[in-house]
């Protein structure tokens, strides 16, 4: 027997990042340069009982735009661990609260599961890395402990699209880049919106997801708008505090939430298909082959509102 659902696809409007997402949903889909482009939907697959079911292929699911077949090219559920890129300001605007961040990032870093690849970056005056991907947490606690601040402002933008580009392939199961930032200086060059645009498109289509903790002293900065775009977009937290002090229980509160949601979703399939030319369809199609199975399509797997 094979289930279908069908939903429509469309593109991130210019500078705003909010999908829609319900059993049917609406699929965002960035445009490729190339002959052939991918795209990316979530489902999750449950039996007559309720219960989900784990042990699916590619071979038994069905993607179909505007009634012409895709190529799975993969159907994976969402058990493999995230790959964490943090992105740290340690610029001037941090100031006497580097310890309160030393403390934060200790407290992430020990709350979140301990399968997760994390890296880390600090933005301030130049991007450096702090620490390449690993699943050591003793090496990522030494880091954490040795963060210092820096003069000038932090590169909160260059970090951003430079780690994205930079540090992931664009084939991880679970991307994801923690910003924890200040809403100081900001030391990045001038910011094209159209590329930017292109950047979030980008993060999208991959299933990236951004988080955001954001020190906020002052209204409509630029790192509030940017950051805001980001997480929206790709179904992130974003969390605004007024004080360094709070850093220590947002970031242990962020690092709970992002382990709980992990697991929440790792019954979530993701399911990656290519297509015969480099435009989306405007009708999608999904279908599953099991006996009174029930499938439920997501664009994403952001998580729910708080």
């Amino acid at each position: 027997m094979r289930n279908h659902h069908t939903t429509h696809s469309h593109s991130v409007p210019q500078w705003v990042g909010v999908l829609a997402t319900a059993v049917v949903v609406t699929l965002a889909a960035a445009p490729s340069a190339s002959a052939q482009s991918r795209g990316l939907l979530f489902a999750s697959i449950t039996d007559a009982a309720g219960e989900p079911v784990m042990n699916l292929t590619p071979q038994d699911f069905q993607i179909t735009e505007d009634d012409v077949a895709m190529t799975i090219v993969s159907a994976e559920p969402g058990t493999e661990p995230m790959k964490i890129a943090i992105l740290i300001d340690n610029g001037e605007a941090i100031g006497s609260g580097i310890s309160a961040l030393r403390n934060g990032m200790t407290e992430f870093l020990n709350i979140l599961p301990p399968q997760h690849e994390v890296a880390m970056y600090s933005l301030g005056g130049n991007i450096q890395e702090i620490e390449d991907f690993t699943t050591d947490r003793d090496e990522l606690l030494d880091a954490a402990d040795g963060l210092f601040s820096t003069g000038g402002g932090a590169r909160i933008i260059d970090g951003l699209t430079d780690t994205w580009d930079r540090r992931f392939d664009g084939d991880e199961a679970w991307p994801v880049i923690f910003m924890v930032i200040t809403d100081g200086p900001e030391g990045s060059g001038n910011v094209n919106p159209d590329r930017f645009n292109e950047f979030v498109q980008d993060l999208v289509s991959k299933g990236a997801m951004v988080h955001t903790v954001l020190l906020e002293n002052r209204l409509g900065s630029v790192q509030s708008q940017i950051s805001r775009i980001v997480s929206q977009a790709t179904g992130g937290l974003h969390r605004t505090i007024n004080s360094a002090t709070a850093l220590v229980e947002t970031l242990a509160e962020v690092g709970t939430q992002m382990g709980e949601h992990f697991d929440a979703m790792s019954s979530r399939y993701r399911i990656e298909y290519e297509r015969p030319g480099d435009t989306p369809g405007a009708q999608i199609g999904a279908g599953i082959t099991g006996p009174n199975y029930t499938m439920q399509l997501f664009s994403d797997r952001r998580v729910p509102p708080q």
